[in-house]
């Protein structure tokens, strides 16, 4: 249910809950003194402390609706509403004093640990159709940008973190959501009726000021929802809330794009054509090299696969750019280059396109664009022209599969058309997209591990095996010391900067955390909480 004077559409498929009216303020006294509710039986309003965010009656003679409830806590102070119901006067309640954001949620795993690429749902959406997951982000500087009347509530993420906060427990929905002064990287899961009334709520909200989603189409451009997920792809509910310094980390301090205009974003039926009439394209991953090794995308006129760079990070995307694309053959030789960047759902495109063309070598002619959305839109649109019948899963440029950050692990076509895997098991070399991790302590990188395989102790190497072997051992005291770099890594390692430029692994939060005798959550941030 949206705030008092929302306009945003309800989803088609959510039917308009009972509300309470809004009514005007007014001085008159109430015929009925207003009690302090008892604790809310809801797992989202759980009391941490009081008084309470703003007076109403018991609930057993108010009979409000969870929803109800929330759009009293969203409505600014003073704003009276009715409650439904046969009474012998009309009762109100209003919230009396400014609401304090809710403390964020962060669910990290285990130190030591790393995100699972499988996973069993054991929640009401056990049906692949009665889930959704979701994908989509918001620099606020960027085209659309945020109005300026909202620039002093973006100032203060930890208000942005509280309203996703409080709208996924209510809603029970699992995820990882990341914000920042800058905006907001968000992907989130749970049944479908669960993820509409966030889509919706979301849409009244001031932080989708000045976006365009008067349209179905354009709302599932834009939050990006694939089927095949819930709240278990993320281990449950709750969602994870973190206010950090980048919505995406690429490592570079304060970097904002000097013009944000300059990169040409495409639809991705405008970079499909483009890909296929542009004799001068030069097809770039922006993904780390574990995600573009089970899919990437082809130049149809040479079958030929995009550049996948040897990255295992994206903050190891800026000195990418200016030692391997300041050459003068990196894909096209001395002519001239427009550069086809895309990534998962669009948000490393967005910044590491436009630190790319500010950074490269430049020559007459060139161009850099985007793939809006990223692959996920993409797979999307080859989807619908499918089931238009306009297109096969043959035309799709698009091979393997889509690596994704849950248990998923990836996600493809849903047409039913098995996809031929365009990598190979790490241990047998037979053809397979099926993911699994090195088992090594420290290690989890990521591996392409066939079922045949997953029973014989992968490693991604044997040096690592090696450490890990040393690490357990009594011979190792500091067990917080950095892991050393086993040989795969290297190799990659020289692949990007050469083999007189090895670089030194940098510590993880946690390790620094530890270093600095801090909690190892690395949490940062302080907020009273009143429910």
């Amino acid at each position: 249910m949206p705030p008092p004077g929302s306009t945003a559409p309800p989803p088609p498929s959510l039917a308009a809950p009972h509300t309470a009216a809004p009514l005007p303020s007014s001085s008159s006294s109430h015929s009925q003194t207003p009690k302090p509710p008892p604790p809310r039986p809801y797992p989202w309003t759980a009391p941490i402390s009081t008084p309470y965010p703003y007076r109403r009656l018991e609930s057993a003679k108010c009979n409000l609706t969870p929803a109800e409830d929330w759009e009293i806590l969203q409505a600014p102070p003073h704003v009276r509403f009715q409650i439904p119901g046969e009474y012998e006067a009309p009762l109100f309640c209003e919230r009396d004093f400014p609401l304090l954001p809710r403390r964020p949620v962060d669910s990290r795993l285990p130190m030591g640990s790393s995100d699972p690429v499988s996973f069993t749902c054991n929640c009401s959406a056990s049906n692949a159709n009665d889930g959704l997951v979701l994908l989509f982000y918001r620099y606020f500087a960027a085209f659309p940008p945020l109005p300026a009347s909202s620039h002093g509530l973006a100032g203060d993420p930890s208000h942005l973190a509280s309203f996703h906060t409080s709208s996924t427990q209510m809603l029970n929905l699992g995820g990882k959501i990341r914000i920042a002064k800058e905006g907001f990287n968000i992907t989130v899961g749970g049944t479908k009726a669960a993820i509409e009334e966030y889509m919706y709520k979301c849409q009244s909200h001031w932080s989708f000021s000045g976006l365009d989603l008067s349209t179905p189409e354009k709302q599932q451009a834009y939050f990006k929802p694939t089927s095949g997920g819930c709240a278990c792809v993320f281990g449950g509910s709750p969602a994870s809330v973190r206010v950090t310094s980048e919505i995406t980390p690429m490592g570079v301090t304060n970097y904002l794009p000097a013009k944000w205009d300059e990169v040409i974003s495409l639809s991705p039926e405008e970079f499909h054509e483009r890909c296929h009439n542009d004799p001068d394209i030069l097809l770039l991953d922006v993904r780390n090299h574990y995600e573009s090794r089970i899919g990437y995308f082809v130049d149809p006129k040479t079958g030929e696969p995009a550049l996948r760079p040897p990255i295992r990070r994206f903050s190891q995307w800026p000195q990418y750019v200016k030692k391997q694309m300041r050459g003068s053959d990196n894909g096209r030789g001395l002519g001239k280059r427009h550069i086809m960047t895309y990534c998962t759902g669009g948000i490393r495109c967005e910044k590491g396109a436009r630190f790319l063309q500010e950074n490269m070598e430049k020559r007459d002619g060139d161009k850099v664009c985007t793939l809006e959305g990223g692959i996920a839109a993409y797979l999307t649109w080859v989807e619908q022209e499918i089931s238009e019948g306009r297109k096969t899963p043959e035309d799709s440029l698009f091979r393997g599969r889509n690596y994704v950050f849950d248990s998923r692990g990836s996600t493809g076509l849903d047409s039913g058309v098995a996809m031929t895997p365009v990598s190979s098991c790490h241990g047998c070399g037979s053809a397979s997209d099926r993911l699994s991790k090195c088992r090594s302590v420290r290690c989890h990188l990521v591996l392409v591990v066939c079922d045949d395989c997953e029973s014989g102790d992968p490693r991604c190497c044997p040096s690592c095996h090696e450490y890990e072997k040393q690490y357990l051992s009594d011979e190792v005291v500091d067990k917080n010391a950095p892991k050393l770099m086993c040989d795969c890594e290297k190799e990659r390692e020289a692949m990007l900067w050469g083999t007189e430029n090895e670089r030194v692994p940098r510590r993880q939060g946690w390790k620094k955390a530890m270093k600095a005798g801090r909690d190892a959550s690395g949490i940062n941030i302080q907020i009273k909480t009143f429910d």
